[in-house]
């Protein structure tokens, strides 16, 4: 019962850390968030810090990861339940657009990091293997003869970047009355420009 405690603690400390580590990185830049001022915000001590993560770049990594990871979990739960190309790819832009508006913070975080030098090639490359998921659907629909393209690996990237665009424009027009409008609109546009 201790161990476990002591585990609770640990993981309580982590979370305080990445979540101070989330608000000062979108406030501020890399370089202007210290690591004082992240174990200020989690209300932990200085070097406690330390402990968790060797340096302020290993902490955004893992950060950037963490929130790459619950952004996929969250996209992928349920989608093969939906038996059509279509219907996967509307679950897919739907719950994607659905975690940005619950989580404008890890989106913003995510998309001023993803083309920052203090993300390593590595941390790319685990979250690039993690996010298969639009590839996936792409696969199966060319094998199903759903949608032709000469590279999924292309339309995945090329409909990713609409998807992505698209949420930013919706995420800073949340108030509009329009908004569930425009998202059916998107969903609309994209699928006709794939027949």
């Amino acid at each position: 019962m201790i161990t476990q405690k002591s585990t609770d603690k640990h993981n309580d400390k982590r979370k305080a850390i990445m979540d101070a580590s989330l608000k000062l990185f979108c406030a501020k830049c890399f370089q202007d968030t210290s690591t004082a001022s992240i174990s200020n915000e989690a209300k932990v001590a200085t070097g406690t810090l330390f402990l968790y993560f060797e340096s302020k770049e290993e902490l955004v990594n893992e950060l950037y990861l963490e929130c790459k990871g619950e952004y996929i979990a969250y996209v992928e739960e349920g989608v093969w339940s939906n038996k059509s190309f279509k219907a996967q790819l509307k679950h897919i832009w739907d719950r994607g657009t659905e975690w940005c508006f619950n989580n404008p913070e890890k989106i913003q975080f995510m998309t001023q990091f993803s083309s920052s030098p203090y993300i390593t090639r590595l941390t790319k490359e685990k979250a690039i293997n993690a996010s298969m998921l639009m590839y996936e659907v792409l696969e199966k629909a060319v094998a199903n003869k759903e949608v032709t393209t000469s590279s999924v690996e292309l339309l995945s990237h090329t409909l990713g970047g609409y998807f992505h665009t698209a949420r930013m424009y919706l995420l800073e027009n949340q108030h509009n009355k329009n908004l569930k409008k425009w998202q059916d609109e998107v969903f609309d546009w994209i699928w006709k420009g794939l027949h």
